[in-house]
């Protein structure tokens, strides 16, 4: 629907969205889940000097498979792909710009439940996630002159985790439980690193990542333990 905003004449919002979910039963311990949605918002502004636009969304769709093993251990295993874009666009008389920026996922993980005993329950499983940012990119355009420095830019990552959690009712109010996670993220190529000039603050130098190579890794050890008293 399109809504009119009285306070600010001239301006208006829009939105569509659309979903769709669907599971299939393959056999008693088998079941396969599968899910989309896709969304746009649109805030729109304009008068006799600016037209201005901001569009963002999601789409996202999962594919889901639930096994069981036995009835103490259970199995979820996710493929996910998200995109989620914002765009920002104005244009007055002779001058106009945009900016965009947005994120990509593609997320599969393994989790698994399970239960030891009617008061006892462990959870582990694995994740990776491949990133693509795009983060804030602007270009314009005055008169004849136009302003695009770098297009759309792109970063790229890969993400993973490995995690254990054991869980244990000690009483019917009581509660304890403790894990452990492994967490990694590595920043990959294709980028362009500016090397800055420590006095003038100007560039003076730069290094060029090719597809998939290396550049910074982040990771570490998580523990955690939580006790509840209900």
């Amino acid at each position: 629907p399109f809504i009119k905003n009285k306070e600010f004449a001239g301006s208006g919002y829009y939105f569509y969205d659309l979903n769709a979910k669907m599971n299939y039963k393959f056999s008693d311990k088998d079941r396969l889940y599968l899910s989309g949605y896709f969304g746009r918002d649109v805030f729109s502004y304009s008068n006799n000097d600016i037209n201005l636009q901001i569009p963002w969304g999601n789409a996202t769709a999962t594919l889901r498979w639930n096994h069981l093993f036995s009835n103490k251990l259970f199995m979820n295993s996710s493929a996910i792909y998200q995109d989620y874009k914002f765009q920002l666009s104005a244009n007055q008389s002779l001058f106009q710009f945009t900016l965009f920026s947005g994120i990509r996922d593609f997320n599969v993980k393994v989790d698994f439940d399970y239960f030891p005993g009617i008061r006892h329950q462990v959870k582990f499983g694995v994740n990776y996630i491949y990133h693509i940012f795009q983060p804030s990119s602007i270009s314009g355009k005055s008169g004849d002159v136009e302003f695009n420095p770098e297009g759309i830019q792109q970063l790229y990552a890969h993400e993973g985790a490995a995690y254990i959690q054991d869980q244990f009712d000690l009483t019917d109010k009581i509660q304890v439980s403790g894990g452990l996670r492994f967490s990694y993220f590595e920043q990959v190529g294709p980028y362009k690193k500016i090397l800055y000039n420590s006095f003038t603050g100007l560039p003076e130098d730069i290094i060029v990542y090719s597809a998939g190579q290396h550049i910074k890794t982040y990771g570490g050890i998580e523990p955690r333990l939580l006790m509840r008293y209900a």
